[in-house]
């Protein structure tokens, strides 16, 4: 008795497919990356504009209630600093005892504004702060005078990216007159941003 041997044959991709398709995947991922790196960087710069829209209103919020209690409607340039008086974060808290007893449910700003500030309370070379804020660092504006003088009638903060053209284009500034201030950055590709948007810069268009 004969049996028959039925022969499976197995089908795979070629060489050449595989080719094709790894071909096909590098152009979407071209196409794809350079997009998504510009979504990106469109919202830090969305999230840095707005964090000198907080800035802005806090620093009136301190002004019109003289949250120091000097006795003075000022402004401070200081965000969280222990060995000083009058931070925008906790500007209640005993600094001088440097026992700030600060939580983040009385705070005027959260912990993300601490951490990003570079030089707390005097105006920063580079954006080289501790933790970027969605790709950003703060500072205390070099157009302003950080005596307590003119802290009674003006404040000026940047913003700058951490990476140029990584993780943000635009340089953002606030003073006193409310408006946010913008320019595009014109540092090198990859360094840290130098806070170049100041009190000359235009306003950003909406």
């Amino acid at each position: 008795m004969k049996h028959n041997k039925t022969r499976l044959t197995e089908n795979g991709f070629t060489l050449i497919e595989l080719l094709i398709v790894a071909l096909m995947i590098g152009i979407l991922l071209a196409l794809a990356i350079p997009a998504l790196i510009q979504a990106r960087i469109s919202a830090n710069e969305a999230n840095a504009r707005k964090a000198m829209q907080v800035l802005r209103d806090t620093e009136a919020e301190y002004f019109e209630m003289d949250l120091d209690n000097d006795g003075f409607s000022d402004y401070t340039h200081i965000i969280g600093n222990l060995n000083t008086g009058g931070s925008l974060r906790c500007p209640s808290a005993d600094y001088s005892a440097n026992t700030p007893g600060c939580i983040d449910e009385d705070a005027l700003l959260d912990s993300t504004f601490e951490v990003a500030i570079v030089n707390d309370g005097n105006q920063a070379v580079a954006a080289t702060c501790l933790d970027p804020k969605a790709g950003y660092c703060l500072s205390w504006s070099g157009s302003i005078d950080s005596d307590q003088q003119t802290l009674h009638g003006d404040f000026g903060w940047e913003a700058s990216m951490a990476s140029v053209y990584k993780t943000g284009r635009k340089d953002f500034a606030v003073y006193a007159d409310s408006s946010v201030r913008c320019t595009v950055s014109l540092g090198t590709r990859g360094q840290a941003g130098l806070f170049q948007a100041d009190y000359a810069s235009p306003v950003c268009d909406d």
